[in-house]
């Protein structure tokens, strides 16, 4: 393990289910809001099916994410008939504004960025940006690889080779931490080492102490 903290110069991390998360998750932020409105469950599931049928596009920029997702909550405001509802939602069920920081990750990058260089690779709309000022993280990254902006995501090779690129470093001397395995799996196709987050079994905090990284 020490071998492994001797070669590291640079930790890439996802961000979802890594770095923050939202305690209400998608659907279930959208059911709460219309519920209150007096909306029967099914009734909010049947305008959320017709909504997922809206093909989503790959979104490279703000203005695409804005459009899209006032047509998505467009149509599910118009399937119960009340189109100004679209607007609340828009507002208040968006993933960026109910995103909350892990516990133990402020501490975890105080003490990682003394010794190494940290950046993050996201599948993420282009919002996602905005969480890192919103949560007062932004100050511990040198670069922020968003799936949206740089138009390739994970597990695909690419966006590793980007992030690489960006940091101006070399695979062997990086690491990449998620929580998903396909992406592992891909970043290690790049020839990234990649650790595996399982909050189930530890938290951040736990592995990196696991791997003697910290």
């Amino acid at each position: 393990m020490d071998q492994l903290k001797n070669k590291v110069k640079v930790i890439f991390f996802d961000a979802g289910g890594v770095l923050f998360d939202t305690p209400i998750k998608g659907d279930d932020r959208i059911r709460f809001l219309l519920m209150e409105r007096g909306y029967t469950k099914s009734k909010i599931d049947s305008a959320l099916l017709k909504a997922k049928q809206i093909n989503l596009p790959f979104i490279t920029n703000w203005n695409e994410e804005e459009q899209y997702y006032k047509l998505y909550y467009g149509r599910i405001a118009e399937d119960l008939g009340e189109n100004d509802l679209a607007n609340e939602l828009f507002h208040f069920a968006d993933y960026a504004g109910h995103c909350r920081l892990f516990p133990e990750v402020k501490g975890v990058l105080e003490q990682l960025k003394r010794e190494y260089k940290l950046a993050v690779i996201s599948n993420a709309m282009p919002s996602m940006d905005w969480i890192f000022d919103r949560l007062g993280i932004r100050k511990y990254f040198d670069a922020i690889i968003l799936s949206a902006l740089v138009k390739t995501e994970k597990p695909g090779e690419a966006i590793y080779n980007i992030a690489l690129n960006q940091m101006e470093t070399i695979k062997e001397k990086c690491i990449f931490i998620d929580d998903k395995m396909e992406n592992i799996d891909g970043a290690e196709q790049a020839g990234i080492k990649g650790i595996h987050l399982d909050r189930n079994r530890g938290d951040l905090l736990d592995l990196l102490r696991e791997r003697n990284l910290i």
